[in-house]
């Protein structure tokens, strides 16, 4: 995490943190434009003695906080306290970047900026020589020519795309022009001659002042691949697609003829392709069809069904062609470890799958006992697509199957795009413990009255970091998720190690007071938070850990003390969810315990439940929600039918709803722009009265709002509503 604010003492590249300060901002909500409130939290041990300076920085050079000082105009803050100060954006002439300055008797000035881009991942398509089997998926890094996709916040100025800049380690520096979708991505190609190496990215403005540049980051530029694989066909190893002669042995020929090439593209010819037991394609095998309507594999109904009818380690692909099958677990299946030497490298382009344990006429025993099986796994084991490890592509598919439609476990850089995803009984598309993922224009619905929705989550089953992050959603639309929990999103998974004081933290090194449950789990990349007393508000994650000593990814800018409360959860870090579609589910988008730094921006709902926030005590971790923006999304009207404890919870409107239930905390949270219609609510509760800290309720279109606007009386001195 890259603080945004600095006393005038320690600063670097890569993050800003306070040495030695008495005050400090760790957080500032954006992007905000001219006349909307800035929210910032941090540490303000006086508050009511704060003067606020804020100046527009966008087409500075040099030092934006000597322009600040020198340009800056005074502003009164609407709303400040010991960890939150709001004020208005002045307008200074126009939307982007600006800075603002807090002075103190006896203190350093602290400064902070607003709208400053920020590049949380990077995201890369690389072409490849297969014409096929389409490149790669690259996290933080990319091959010349590749398609270079940008993600975070605040990435446009005025509206407009940010320039991006590249400099190679010789100084070298190439400025590519991009495009974007709103504040949240930028797209580029980058240039085919582009020399492999380590280079430092940045986004800038068109003018080219360089004080409102994001901070630096380092992507690596590979050489292209040019991998050559041979093309096979499957005819010249006896197969027939006449849909009953049994093709299992001309598959496993072509495979070992592949496989001592050192992988092939397997041409299907047109036809109905019967096999009677599953297949497992080698390494650097692709199998392609002529088309979903014309190319067709298909299996019979087994009982017990094998673990996946299509299965493969890594760098195996299927395209152009229909997978039919009756029961089953999986149906297409890679390796699940995670692990990059032995999983992921996969495609899926252009397939029609469908397979149902129910097909034809079961028994009512079998079907009860097939029913049984699944309700009780939840799904799990059931996937349509199950796949592992980096390097993911799933795209132009129609997916069906018995339960969940897509399961990515352990996922580094993964495309989902374009595909009807259908979730079958108690099921759940799921990416767990994932991260640089991209969901884009695809269709994800419920079949049936059992059928719900999806969660991204943090359940490890092989030892794979204790995370989930970097996952982009957008231009998606879901609908008819009615079963089970009823939720189209929510994030998911439990459990923590610790929940207590700190001894001292000096420096990066953070020392407990107890030893905390680390159990066999990989807590690399979990969240430490302070989530109560002092220096709350601030975040970091793990890089290593030891008995009651813990490494952070960075210093705490303001160190905790014997009264601040640490949480070390799971992380779930940088969801973005943009121009997505909701109808008939129970909620549409729900963050159910740990939340940080996620953007909910132009969604809409109809009969969807609308938007929860829950901060609680989870499975055993003190989860919170931390720095989380709902920001111009629509609430159409409605009723909808929530679910509840033993289906005991009324029918009743959509609504903006946030939760805080005690230990666990609301910190720096924004709610602004958002229209609700009809009987649509915003609610704000909590248990306890140190539950909020940081709320902005800003400029919501309410339609009755003395009646729908509802914030418990007890954390009124923390949340600011405006213009509702």
């Amino acid at each position: 995490m890259r603080l945004l604010a600095i006393a005038a003492t320690a600063w670097c590249t890569c993050c800003v943190r306070i040495a030695q300060a008495e005050s400090a901002v760790f957080w500032v909500a954006g992007p905000v434009r001219p006349g909307e409130t800035v929210l910032a939290t941090g540490y303000f041990p006086k508050p009511q003695q704060i003067s606020l300076i804020v100046a527009n920085i966008e087409n500075a050079a040099g030092d934006w906080r000597s322009v600040t000082s020198a340009k800056g105009v005074r502003v009164t803050p609407l709303k400040i306290t010991g960890t939150s100060i709001m004020f208005a954006l002045p307008d200074l002439g126009r939307d982007g970047v600006y800075a603002f300055r807090l002075d103190q008797p006896h203190q350093a000035p602290v400064y902070a900026t607003v709208n400053l881009p920020e590049v949380w991942w990077t995201l890369a398509e690389s072409s490849g020589t297969n014409p096929d089997i389409e490149g790669s998926v690259d996290v933080e890094s990319a091959s010349a020519g590749a398609r270079l996709r940008l993600f975070g916040r605040c990435l446009t100025y005025g509206g407009g795309a940010g320039y991006i800049s590249l400099t190679s380690q010789s100084g070298k520096n190439i400025i590519l022009k991009s495009t974007n979708q709103g504040s949240y991505e930028l797209i580029t190609t980058l240039p085919p001659d582009l020399a492999p190496g380590r280079y430092s990215l940045e986004v800038r403005p068109s003018t080219g002042g360089s004080a409102a540049a994001s901070a630096p980051r380092v992507i690596q530029i590979l050489a292209p691949d040019e991998t050559h694989l041979a093309n096979l066909n499957l005819a010249e190893f006896g197969a027939k697609g006449d849909s009953h002669f049994d093709n299992t042995s001309a598959f496993k020929s072509a495979f070992v003829k592949a496989a001592a090439l050192g992988g092939a593209v397997l041409k299907i010819p047109a036809g109905y392709y019967f096999l009677s037991q599953p297949i497992e394609i080698p390494p650097n095998v692709f199998l392609v069809g002529e088309s979903p309507n014309g190319t067709a594999l298909y299996f019979p109904d087994a009982d017990p069904a094998p673990p996946a009818w299509v299965s493969g380690h890594h760098h195996f692909g299927l395209g152009n062609l229909a997978i039919l099958c009756g029961n089953h677990n999986a149906i297409v299946s890679s390796d699940m470890g995670g692990k990059p030497d032995v999983s992921g490298h996969i495609r899926l382009r252009n397939l029609f799958i469908r397979g149902s344990s129910f097909r034809g006429h079961p028994a009512p025993e079998l079907a009860a006992r097939r029913l049984t099986q699944l309700m009780k796994s939840s799904g799990q084991g059931y996937e349509a697509i199950r796949l592992s490890g980096p390097d993911l592509i799933v795209e132009d598919c129609d997916i069906l199957g018995t339960s969940r439609s897509l399961y990515i476990y352990g996922g580094h850089g993964a495309i989902v795009r374009r595909n009807i995803l259908h979730n079958g009984i108690v099921g759940w598309y799921d990416y767990n413990l994932s991260d640089g993922v991209l969901i884009e224009d695809n269709m994800i619905r419920g079949e049936g009255s059992l059928a719900s929705g999806g969660a991204y989550s943090t359940y490890s089953t092989g030892g794979e970091p204790k995370r989930s992050r970097d996952i982009y959603t957008a231009n998606n639309t879901y609908s008819d998720m009615m079963g089970f929990d009823s939720e189209a999103f929510t994030s998911d998974g439990g459990g923590g190690a610790y929940f207590g004081p700190a001894l001292q933290s000096p420096g990066r090194t953070l020392l407990l007071q107890d030893v905390p449950k680390w159990g066999k789990d990989d807590w690399t990349g979990a969240l430490v938070a302070i989530v109560a007393g002092h220096g709350v508000g601030q975040w970091r994650t793990i890089k290593s850990w030891s008995g009651q000593q813990v490494e952070l990814s960075d210093a705490f800018g303001i160190a905790p003390d014997t009264t601040s409360r640490i949480t070390i959860v799971p992380a779930q870090l940088h969801y973005i969810f943009y121009h997505n579609h909701f109808r008939s589910a129970g909620v549409a988008i729900q963050f159910y315990g740990t939340a940080v730094e996620h953007i909910v921006a132009d969604n809409d709902e109809s009969n969807a439940g609308g938007f929860y926030a829950v901060a609680k005590r989870y499975a055993g971790g003190v989860a919170p929600q931390l720095n989380v923006q709902f920001l111009d999304n629509h609430g159409r009207e409605g009723w909808n039918y929530h679910f509840g404890p033993n289906g005991t919870t009324p029918a009743g409107p959509s609504s903006i709803k946030v939760l805080s239930l005690p230990p666990s905390a609301v910190i720096g949270m924004v709610i602004r722009n958002n229209e609700l219609q009809g009987e649509s609510t915003l609610e704000v509760h909590s248990q306890s009265p140190t539950g909020v800290i940081g709320m902005l309720v800003d400029r919501n279109r309410i339609s009755n709002g003395k009646h729908n606007l509802q914030i418990d009386p007890s954390i009124s001195d923390e949340v600011l509503v405006i213009n509702q």
